[in-house]
């Protein structure tokens, strides 16, 4: 998939295309339903396939201090639509410019005159341009003018959870640690990435490893327990993690520590991708070490419970 980061003046020669726009954060089962049809459509009409996104995310440009709201990284995002057979990927810068233009300039200066949209598929809540005064009836009357075709994608609701496919259900599934629900509404379990980093290896004196990373300025759990699935050169592992800034040794930084079951390799500096399974409990303040140890010895059976259970 060729990437390509551009402004709202970028001058764009090339041939028409079939385009797509959104966030698409999360890059769940919804969006999943808009890449099918935008590629569909694209080999109908024999032209590239495209994805215009924003850089920052808008809620992210109008409020400054909002941090911990994406669900995957800019480029995690970018390897997760490259697999579902896009061939292009705009990234949009997301700044006063775009913000101030008119929905109406958006179309015909951007879109048409720079992008040369031939089709374009959008879902039904879709809001561009100034104050987001733009939505699908102005594209629909915008597209008979400027001769390209408009696709709209209804809300798609997941039967088993009776709820929207949206990054929104996502985020607040992912704040309250309902992750049976997050992996239902993505499509897969909700990860975090880090390079595996030397800690101060006091979970060492309890007989109890850890591989720690930090907390990327992603979206967060809430701090405790949890059973999970490991990824490290791509092998994956059962074990247990806990988020948070382990308050019986004050710590500081929010950490994510991973505790691989059955594993003794050396992964220092090596990349550890950690799918969140199941919530076991809060994070938890101890008086002592001995009454941390026993509680993670509980932690430990709790999660390999859970493993069983899945096996069966």
């Amino acid at each position: 998939m060729l990437t390509i980061d551009i402004n709202i003046n970028s001058i764009i020669n090339q041939d028409p295309l079939c385009l797509t726009i959104g966030n698409f954060d999360g890059v769940h089962n919804g969006h999943k339903f808009v890449f099918d049809k935008l590629i569909t459509e694209s080999k109908k009409l024999n032209i590239p396939s495209a994805v215009l996104s924003f850089d920052p995310h808008p809620r992210q440009f109008f409020e400054k201090n909002k941090q911990h709201f994406n669900i995957v990284t800019e480029d995690k995002k970018i390897k997760l639509i490259e697999s579902l057979g896009i061939d292009i990927y705009y990234k949009l810068k997301f700044d006063n410019d775009v913000s101030s233009m008119s929905a109406e300039d958006f179309v015909n200066k951007f879109l048409v005159n720079s992008l040369k949209i031939k089709s374009l598929i959008i879902g039904e809540n879709f809001r561009f341009g100034k104050n987001r005064n733009g939505d699908t009836g102005l594209l629909k009357e915008l597209s008979l003018e400027k001769k390209f075709s408009v696709h709209i994608i209804n809300y798609i609701k997941s039967d088993s959870l009776n709820m929207i496919y949206s990054s929104s259900n996502i985020r607040e599934s992912i704040k309250k640690s309902e992750f049976k629900k997050v992996s239902e509404l993505l499509g897969r379990p909700w990860t975090i990435s880090g390079f595996v980093k030397q800690g101060d290896k006091r979970a060492r004196e309890m007989n109890f490893p850890t591989a720690n990373i930090l907390a990327p300025n992603t979206i967060h759990p809430k701090n405790g327990v949890y059973a999970i699935k490991a990824i490290v050169d791509g092998e994956k592992y059962s074990g247990i993690a806990n988020f948070g800034r382990r308050p019986t040794f004050d710590g500081k930084k929010i950490l994510l520590e991973v505790n691989i079951f059955n594993f003794n390799k050396e992964i220092y500096d090596k990349e550890l991708t950690v799918e969140f399974l199941e919530f076991i409990r809060n994070e938890i303040k101890f008086d002592n070490l001995e009454e941390l140890k026993l509680q993670v010895e509980k932690d430990v059976e709790t999660a390999k419970s859970f493993f069983l259970k899945k096996i069966d």
